[in-house]
């Protein structure tokens, strides 16, 4: 009796699976039921990690109002709308290898792709460097100093490092701006922490950190390799000011040459790319610039080649041509490279020939063909508080995986804001650079963010494309991750669950503010410039 008790449980219960089995499948049909079943994951992350949040023990994040920021350079405090009689532009150029010689004997992680277990440099394809450009209009007001690193990201603690070795340099020749973006190849070394061995770098920091042991915190970043970044990097700072020598600047920007792709809604790229060419009055080697957008992830992380990527190649073709060459990325949030420019026949991985048919298009270009830059420039930046509301990369702050700047805003754990900064550049009468400190939409720049019909918070975009923001007959180019790296910058209403198609780039963003938060701050500091239109 028992046991047909129980058989007839069993069928019961097999019953009633079955019936909550296919109606789940007719279920699942239903978009809104899965979008609703998405948001409800998402929501259960979000509460699991603010639990978890409560409990790890605390940094010693200081509250905001103790904050004081050292090594900010805040830049020229006087714009000017003319060059001095007799200005002329100087320009230095210095690049230096990054490459580790001991990468056979040591672990290096790869930056840019999670993989279990975190890959590592197991063989290198080509160089990453550092690259350099200090810059005077010989108006006295100071030089000002771009610097570009091959690696996925850069913190804006590790941007004060190197500032901090040059701190007496730079008041002694003064330099009034000092600038580290980064190129965000996917196939360099971890420069921000996140890809090492997540589980061995969560047991032991939260460990040391309850002791009070923050010296002892580890990550994907390799302690000897970073040192070594950041004395290379001071010393092709220094090398680059040294090197200033007199000369002509100019720039072209195409905008036929289809290079990128979207592959997030609204699907809007900036297809522009812009060379700057500088000719010293000596007849030295020239130096150029390239800035565009488009992510440099052609290589599977898990093959352990560590690569530059196609700016390698576009620089291969730069050097061709008896020029230095630099690279500044451009508002790329989910824009990527796009293949089909390879023309055929050619041999090798298709990012290399990629890179290289970009710089052989530019170094096709004339110098009749360019556009000069009057000797005027104006930098200035701004410090900002950005509200860090997304649990997931709190949750990786807190365990000390990653070392932003970052202040407490109130007693919650979660009450936590990071401390970043934005800049503003003129290069003569028209070239104009918005420098942010993560992956900008491309939208935000150039137009196009989806209407409150479209959006996912059913709301407009409240802003003018920042293009719009400014004087009509100026070109406003973006120039990302520069001086930190806070993720994903994505318009407020354009930012949804992380479980949707399509908004991945929600999981590695500071939060839903983000995107407002940078274009008010940049907004601001075109109205303290004097160069706020709309």
């Amino acid at each position: 009796m028992k046991k047909r008790r129980l058989l007839g449980w069993g069928l019961l219960a097999a019953g009633a699976g079955a019936g909550i089995t296919l109606y789940l499948k007719e279920k699942l049909k239903d978009d809104e039921f899965k979008s609703e079943l998405k948001q409800k994951g998402q929501t259960g992350l979000n509460m699991a990690l603010a639990g978890l949040n409560t409990v790890l023990p605390k940094l010693p994040v200081p509250y905001a109002e103790d904050y004081v920021g050292e090594n900010f350079f805040a830049g020229h405090e006087e714009f000017r709308n003319t060059g001095v009689r007799g200005g002329k532009w100087r320009l230095g150029y210095a690049r230096a290898s990054l490459l580790p010689v001991d990468y056979e004997n040591n672990d290096y992680y790869l930056g840019g792709f999670l993989t279990f277990p975190p890959s590592k440099v197991q063989s290198v394809l080509d160089d990453i460097a550092v690259r350099v450009i200090c810059l005077d209009d010989g108006s006295g007001r100071g030089a000002a100093v771009f610097a570009v690193i091959d690696c996925i990201g850069i913190s804006s603690t590790d941007v004060r490092i190197i500032r901090s070795r040059l701190e007496d340099f730079a008041e002694e020749n003064n330099i009034v701006s000092i600038n580290v973006s980064a190129t965000h190849c996917h196939s360099g070394i971890d420069t921000q922490g996140i890809w090492g061995p997540l589980p061995d770098m969560l047991k032991n920091n939260i460990k040391e950190i309850k002791k009070g042991n923050f010296d002892n915190l580890i990550s994907g970043k390799n302690p000897e390799f970073m040192e070594k970044l950041f004395e290379k990097t001071a010393d092709a700072v220094k090398s680059a000011f040294e090197d200033m020598k007199p000369g002509k600047f100019l720039f072209k920007t195409i905008d036929d040459l289809k290079y990128s792709r979207g592959k997030r809604n609204p699907d809007i790229v900036d297809e522009r790319i812009t060379k700057l060419h500088f000719i010293p009055d000596d007849g030295s080697r020239e130096t150029v610039g390239v800035m565009m957008a488009a992510h440099p992830t052609a290589l599977d992380a898990k093959e352990g080649r560590l690569s530059a990527d196609y700016i390698y190649y576009i620089e291969e073709e730069v050097n061709k041509a008896g020029a230095d060459f630099i690279f500044f990325q451009g508002p790329q949030l989910a824009v990527a490279a796009d293949r089909g420019i390879n023309p055929e026949g050619e041999e090798g991985f298709g990012f290399q020939v990629y890179g290289r048919e970009i710089g052989r298009r530019l170094m096709n270009i004339e110098e009749k063909d360019e556009e000069k830059i009057a000797p005027i420039l104006n930098v200035r930046m701004a410090e900002l508080r950005l509200p860090l509301s997304n649990n997931i990369l709190l949750t990786v702050f807190s365990a000390g995986a990653v070392n932003n700047i970052a202040v407490k805003t109130g007693p919650k754990a979660t009450d936590v804001e990071f401390i970043t900064e934005v800049g503003y550049v003129e290069l003569g009468k028209k070239l104009r650079l918005a420098m942010v400190p993560g992956e900008f939409a491309p939208e935000m720049l150039v137009g196009g963010t989806l209407d409150e019909e479209e959006s996912v918070t059913g709301e407009d975009w409240p802003y003018p494309p920042l293009k719009d923001m400014l004087a009509e007959g100026t070109q406003l180019t973006i120039i990302g991750l520069c001086n930190d790296s806070i993720g994903y910058i994505l318009p407020d209403n354009n930012y949804g669950c992380i479980f949707e198609e399509g908004h991945y780039e929600e999981a590695v963003s500071a939060g839903e503010k983000t995107g407002s938060t940078i274009v008010q701050g940049l907004q601001k500091l075109f109205a303290d410039c004097g160069r706020l239109e709309k």
